[in-house]
């Protein structure tokens, strides 16, 4: 009895209007058929001869690198192949409006308690708490939420640097018990006990971790956790840009949220560093949470007199704040930044079909990412300060 094969899966276009709600509709199979297709030429057997085949790879290479620069995607519309621009517009709209929605449910919600305390009382303060709990807090938090889940797209770096951790805390757990002159011992080609240590076998750059001579694949590569996670930073920025003009929080609060958001956006369209996406606009957001919690004990932006009224609950933000920031903003940071600034340069200095139309979007996020980690140790600075500050007047009262 033959078996009814199934129908075959159509093939989603990219170019078609839809509401991006689910990581499926992120998802574009295709995307990584040029990879695949690479590989199985290169694993083929040779059954012409070197003559032939030498001549028509020279051929094809001239005719695909012809047709590509006239015929290539323009990447400010067509990012690197995934969701629609229309589409993109779209789901941006719809996710501010919910912000929107959740900002005014908040509110309802922390009303429905006025009677808690006086404070609560004051319109005012109402919009506060949700401005920085419903949007700020709940948005950030999606943000690094969606940068965990898809943390697998960037596995290579996180593994990397977990094993430079444990080299790191093994060395110094061995300096102080005299393993540093065994170790010693054994980088001159003793493997410690006198014998002559075998020779270590040679590696090939496809297995070096985070390889200078993979950056396409860091830089250039599509992924859809990432793609979805720009768009969700984007909208927050949008949403921000909004109360930040509503409030008059100050002119460099519209500066920071418009280079934001412009690094959001390029990094849809035109399209890259999907890789490093996940780090930045995810997991270093996770101390930008809890800092926007703790806004709301500020005497200028937040609720007047609300450290008064909760001085433990501000002592406890703060010290979780002062962890995170430390773990997030100055151990992985710069981590993540030197191997991000290395590949940067490496796509724009290179010669790839795929840096066409990107190397000026590239050139901005590296001057940004550079000033964004000076501005950390500014940062770093004024926490110490105001930590002391705080303490001291906790311990006084």
């Amino acid at each position: 009895m033959c078996r009814r094969r199934p129908p075959p899966q159509k093939r989603r276009s990219s170019s078609s209007l839809t509401l991006l709600l689910t990581h499926d509709s992120f998802v574009f199979p295709h995307l990584d058929a040029p990879d695949k297709d690479d590989d199985n030429k290169r694993d083929a057997p040779a059954s012409s001869s070197s003559s032939s085949s030498s001549s028509s790879s020279a051929t094809k290479k001239t005719t695909t690198s012809s047709s590509s620069s006239s015929s290539s995607p323009n990447p400010h519309l067509h990012g690197l192949g995934g969701p629609s621009l229309p589409s993109t517009v779209l789901t941006v709209a719809f996710y501010v409006l919910l912000l929107f929605a959740v900002e005014h449910a908040v509110r309802h919600l922390v009303g429905t308690f006025a009677h808690v305390d006086p404070l609560l009382q004051i319109e005012r303060n109402r919009h506060v708490l949700a401005r920085h709990i419903g949007v700020d807090f709940v948005s950030l938090v999606v943000c690094a939420y969606v940068a965990i889940v898809n943390r697998r797209a960037c596995q290579e770096m996180i593994d990397h640097g977990m094993s430079l951790l444990l080299l790191l805390l093994g060395r110094c757990r061995r300096g102080g018990s005299g393993g540093g002159e065994r170790e010693m011992g054994k980088g001159r080609g003793d493997d410690g006990n006198g014998r002559a240590a075998a020779a270590a076998p040679a590696t090939t750059t496809t297995t070096i971790p985070m390889c200078g001579e993979a950056f396409e694949e860091r830089i250039f590569k599509y992924h859809p956790g990432s793609q979805r996670l720009v768009l969700f930073f984007f909208v927050y920025q949008v949403k921000n840009m909004h109360d930040t003009i509503y409030w008059n929080d100050g002119i460099e609060f519209v500066l920071h949220h418009i280079l934001a958001g412009a690094a959001a956006w390029g990094g849809m369209y035109p399209g890259c560093c999907h890789f490093y996406a996940l780090f930045y606009f995810g997991f270093s957001e996770i101390s930008t949470a809890i800092l926007c919690l703790l806004a709301n004990f500020d005497p200028v932006h937040g609720i007047v007199g609300l450290d008064e009224a909760f001085p433990k609950t501000k002592l406890v933000l703060g010290a979780m704040f002062v962890v995170s920031f430390v773990v997030c903003r100055l151990v992985m940071w710069p981590f993540a930044t030197y191997y991000f600034a290395r590949d940067t340069m490496r796509a724009i200095k290179s010669d790839v079909p795929r840096a066409t139309g990107r190397r000026g979007y590239l050139w901005v996020i590296y001057c940004c990412c550079v000033g964004l980690s000076l501005i950390q140790l500014l940062f770093a600075y004024m926490i110490v300060k105001q930590g002391r500050e705080e303490i001291a007047k906790f311990m006084s009262t």
